[in-house]
Order: structure tokens, then C-alpha cells, then sequence
């Protein structure tokens, strides 16, 4: 049996304990190499007792690397929702990422290989769901993200499971919503423990387009402020990028040419895609294939809800944390997206993303008036009765 932990809704591991300050290290970490039943790929190891769900279990798991900062209010926001296990894959942190959620009664792994070779996390997170989370909901996310949805302010997770349990649903797609402080990143002042939503409480409502991909949830969204600031030249709006498309589009009617790796990589740049699917029904064939941006083919209700994911990435420690990424290489196509974040905070060092479309989260029913989340009658009529 495990011990309920002081923080309600996450399991405590009863084999975690706290640091140890008489000792050179924790005990955790003197546990990291102990048997402990769960057969992982070899580059994970269990610390203290292994994830070992009950029925019913909805479980969220994060890969974090020195997360030490975002990390307590993750896990907090996943126990509002109604979360009963965490798991938390820490990739090496050495500024007590894993004691903070081994405290919060989160299972931790450590995952000591680099993060590129596992597909950027998404090799362990398969392997560790295989193994402990078939026929659970799952709730996969980023330390940076938190899921909110239409009446997440009201009813949490396991009535929108049961929800879509009865829609014969496997998963709930969503966007993610970069949210920010009023101010310049570097005078933020967030501290850990802090609500992130309270903090960084801004965000300018994306203007969204959707684009056809082959893989599940079978479109992905992009455009929002990251795409604005960062990566402009990607907007189809702008007439270059618009002829580039055009043509690009025309030979690919040509079967020679739709084939070819070669002609594929002269695709116009896109900006990073915002669509996720962070919440799936665990279960044998399912698998990440890029993150949660896309999956193995999932059961999808025609009329079921979506959520949106608060997305704290933009923070004091922000330039600290594109340059760790340029360094190690860490991110998708050599970490693009971190060295277009490194050139703009270079040429202005005050930087700021609040801007004249700001606006200040209000709460999920606010998203949903924005169009970036849908309710339906049915959710509400279940909520109602619940």
C-alpha cells in the first residue's frame, strides 16, 4: 500500500523520503538504483517505489530537466484537476527537480541518457506508460503547461473522462496559449510555489489557421504571438511566403516529386505548430510520435469538447534557458525555435511580449468566448449533472 501524500489527489510513494542534510546526498537519490519491479528500457531507472495505478487512476507524467521553478505549481494544477498519480521523468537536473516532486508525491524516474536520442522524450514517455498506464487516462505535459477546458474551473478531470469514456473518445485535443508577464521577462520575479496563471497572466488571443497533416489528430494549428515575434517570415499572409507555398503546393502534384525527402525539405519554414493532444486514454498500439503534437490514430467524438494549454514558457530565467537549449542541442531541428529566441532578446535585452492585444486570463469560459475552446450542449448538460 502506498501513503497518501499531505498534498490531496497525488499518491505519495511510501519509499520516498526527504533530503537527508546530514548526508552528501538524498535519499532519493540512494534509492535510484533499487529493484523495483518495473521493466523499463535501459537508461531508465526507477527511484523508490514504481507508478502502480489503481483502477481508475488518471495519471500525469512530465519529462523536466531543472524545472525546479515551474515544477510545484504543475503539480499542483494537475491535483486541482483531479490527477491521482504523477510521474515525473527528470532528465539530469541537478537544481532539485526530482526532490521537489518526489516531495509533492509525484513518482520519479531518472532518464540519465541525452534527450535528443530519445525523439526528444517521447521514447521514454512511451516506454514508462507501456509500461504502468494501460487502460488509464493519461495527462502528458510539459512543467511549462497546464490544461484547462470548458468548466475546468468547476469539475476536473474524471467527470470530463467519464464524459468522453461515454463518447467512445480515446483523447481531447488542444492549443497551446502562451501566457506572459505585464512587464519585460527579465524583471519577472516569479519564484517557485507561486501561481504561475497569477504571475504570468497575460496572453494575446492567437489568430489561428489549420493545415492537413497525414499523421493523428490529422490537422494541426499554428499562428499566435510566438509565430508574430519569432518567426514572421512564416505567415502565409506575407506575399513571398505565399508564391512559395503556391509552388511548392504545384510540385507536389507530381508523384517524382512527392516522394522525394529532397523536395520535402525545400517546404516553406513553418512556425511551431500550437495544436497538442496532452489527454489520451493509454492503451496497447498507442504511442507519441512527435510530443503530443501528434499520435498514434486515436477514437475522436465528431462533437466532444477541446482545452486549450497555458503555456508558462516565458518567464525571468527565459534567456538562461534558450541558451542551455542552443548549447546541448537539446530541441527539435537544432533547436530552431531556441536560437530565434536567443537573436531577439540579443538586439533587445529589455524584451517584453505584452503588447496593445494583450489581455489578462480570466478563467476557461473566457477562451471558450474567444473561440479557442469548444463546449458542447452534451458537456455541459453532463457537467450540470454532476
Amino acid at each position: 500500500m502506498h501513503a497518501r501524500s499531505p498534498v490531496p489527489g497525488i499518491l505519495e510513494p511510501d519509499t520516498i523520503g526527504p533530503a537527508d542534510p546530514r548526508a552528501g546526498t538524498t535519499q532519493v537519490d540512494r534509492q535510484a538504483r533499487r529493484a523495483t519491479g518495473l521493466a523499463l528500457p535501459q537508461g531508465l531507472q526507477v527511484i523508490g517505489a514504481a507508478p502502480s495505478p489503481r483502477p481508475g487512476d488518471i495519471i500525469a507524467l512530465i519529462v523536466a530537466r531543472e524545472e525546479a521553478l515551474r515544477l510545484p505549481d504543475a503539480l499542483a494544477a494537475a491535483r486541482a484537476l483531479g490527477v491521482h498519480r504523477a510521474i515525473v521523468i527528470d532528465n539530469g537536473s541537478d537544481d532539485g527537480t526530482r526532490e521537489i516532486a518526489a516531495a509533492a508525491g509525484a513518482h520519479v524516474i531518472l532518464a540519465e541518457e541525452d534527450y535528443a536520442a530519445s525523439n526528444f522524450g517521447v521514447t521514454w514517455t512511451n516506454a514508462v506508460l507501456d509500461a504502468c498506464a494501460r487502460g488509464h487516462w493519461v495527462l502528458v505535459i510539459d512543467a511549462d503547461e497546464q490544461l484547462v477546458f470548458p468548466g475546468s474551473d468547476r469539475v476536473g478531470l474524471p467527470a470530463l473522462t467519464a464524459h468522453l469514456d461515454a463518447l467512445g473518445s480515446e483523447a481531447l485535443r488542444t492549443v497551446m496559449l502562451d501566457c506572459f508577464p505585464a512587464g519585460p521577462l527579465a524583471e519577472c520575479g516569479y519564484r517557485g510555489g507561486m501561481k504561475l496563471s497569477e504571475v504570468a497572466a497575460m496572453f494575446e488571443p492567437p489568430r489561428l489557421r489549420s493545415e492537413a497533416i497525414g499523421d493523428f489528430p490529422y490537422r494541426l494549428e499554428y499562428g499566435g504571438i510566438r509565430e508574430r515575434l519569432f518567426f514572421p517570415e512564416t505567415d502565409p499572409a506575407r506575399p513571398t511566403r505565399w508564391i512559395w507555398q503556391r509552388l511548392f503546393n504545384l510540385g507536389l502534384r507530381m508523384p517524382r516529386l512527392r516522394h522525394s525527402d529532397g523536395y520535402r525539405r525545400l517546404a516553406p519554414p513553418r512556425s511551431p505548430t500550437v495544436t497538442k493532444v496532452p489527454l489520451l486514454r493509454w492503451r496497447e498500439g498507442a504511442a507519441l510520435l512527435g510530443s503530443t503534437h501528434r499520435v498514434a490514430p486515436m477514437a475522436m467524438a465528431e462533437e466532444q469538447p477541446t482545452g486549450v494549454l497555458l503555456h508558462f514558457k516565458f518567464l525571468q530565467d527565459f534567456h538562461a534557458r534558450a541558451l542551455d537549449a542552443v548549447r546541448r542541442d537539446a530541441h527539435f531541428d537544432g533547436s530552431r525555435e531556441y536560437r530565434r529566441y536567443l537573436a531577439r532578446i540579443r538586439a533587445e535585452p529589455g524584451f517584453s511580449l505584452a503588447g496593445p492585444e494583450s489581455r489578462r486570463y480570466e478563467g476557461p469560459e473566457q477562451l471558450a468566448r474567444l473561440g479557442l475552446m469548444r463546449d458542447t450542449p452534451a458537456w455541459r448538460a453532463a457537467r450540470r449533472e454532476g
